[in-house]
């Protein structure tokens, strides 16, 4: 199937809410690389068990499974699983949690060999107000059906060394890999139990065997060769945005938590970071839906 014929069957497949479809998608090995492009070892896994399924609107919703990761009720509908699953940073992001009410049509627990997803169901690219029922999308003009992958929480102690950081992993990031360790839909990845790369590092190698004082002080490689960046650690990216994300381990918040810095898809940053919980309420939502 190409893309056009896998985001028609997934359509349909929600629209007539038929799990049997929707799990023979699941283990169709092109239906489900659209939808986990980002991770090339899910991609290629040989097993998908659909092991929940809550729709809008709650007719035959399948319970999740009671060893799901995020322990969500077996009688939960589609608003009372949302609110469970994101019950421990509820009261630090509240705008966030309200883009997810409104935009998510679905979650599904999925189960790839023996690691658990939840997945959000949403409408991309969309141009007018969301469809009132699930029977409405086949053949509508709302916008390009789309999963936003959570993985499973990390649960990380306060004391717990997290790689490249060489330190723990401040309290509020923690909270919230807490949820999810990483959130992957079709152009966006953020991760908060791996980290792979710094600013300064990318910005240094981008001009190798320059000068320093061929640049103004605020240029970015005058930044970066006076270390300005070596506490950035990317944690986000977006290829629509062309935007990455970095958490600034030196610019704390006043609860401890690195700011978030903004680096376009040439290294220029914007200096001053956000407060963390700020951008998760201000720009998540933006970065996830384009609301």
């Amino acid at each position: 199937m190409n893309l056009e014929e896998i985001g028609d069957a997934w359509r349909l497949a929600l629209a007539d809410r038929d799990p049997h479809v929707i799990a023979r998608l699941l283990r169709h090995s092109s239906a489900r690389a659209g939808l986990l492009q980002r991770d090339e070892r899910l991609r290629s896994s040989d097993t998908a068990e659909l092991r929940g399924l809550l729709l809008l609107g709650g007719d035959d919703d399948i319970p999740f499974a009671a060893d799901s990761p995020w322990g969500v009720p077996p009688g939960a509908n589609l608003a009372e699983a949302l609110e469970h699953v994101w019950a421990p940073v509820a009261g630090r992001c509240p705008r966030f949690l309200a883009a997810l009410r409104a935009e998510v049509l679905g979650m599904a627990l999925v189960a790839l060999d023996g690691e658990h997803l939840l997945g959000y169901l949403y409408l991309a690219d969309r141009s007018q107000d969301l469809p009132r029922t699930l029977a409405d999308l086949p053949g509508s003009e709302h916008g390009k059906l789309e999963i936003l992958w959570g993985a499973a929480p990390a649960r990380l102690g306060p004391a717990d060394i997290v790689p490249l950081l060489d330190e723990p992993l401040p309290a509020p990031v923690r909270d919230l890999a807490a949820v999810h360790a990483s959130l992957t839909s079709f152009d966006f990845v953020q991760r908060l139990d791996r980290f792979t790369t710094t600013l300064g590092a990318s910005i240094i190698e981008n001009h190798a065997g320059e000068d320093p004082a061929d640049y103004d002080e605020d240029d970015e490689f005058v930044r970066a060769t006076n270390g300005e960046f070596d506490r950035h650690v990317r944690f986000c990216t977006c290829d629509s945005a062309a935007e990455a994300y970095f958490l600034d381990m030196t610019d704390r918040d006043p609860d401890g938590s690195p700011r978030v810095a903004l680096s376009g898809i040439n290294g220029d940053s914007e200096p001053p970071g956000t407060p963390f919980w700020d951008w998760v309420d201000e720009a998540l939502p933006s970065l996830l839906f384009c609301v």
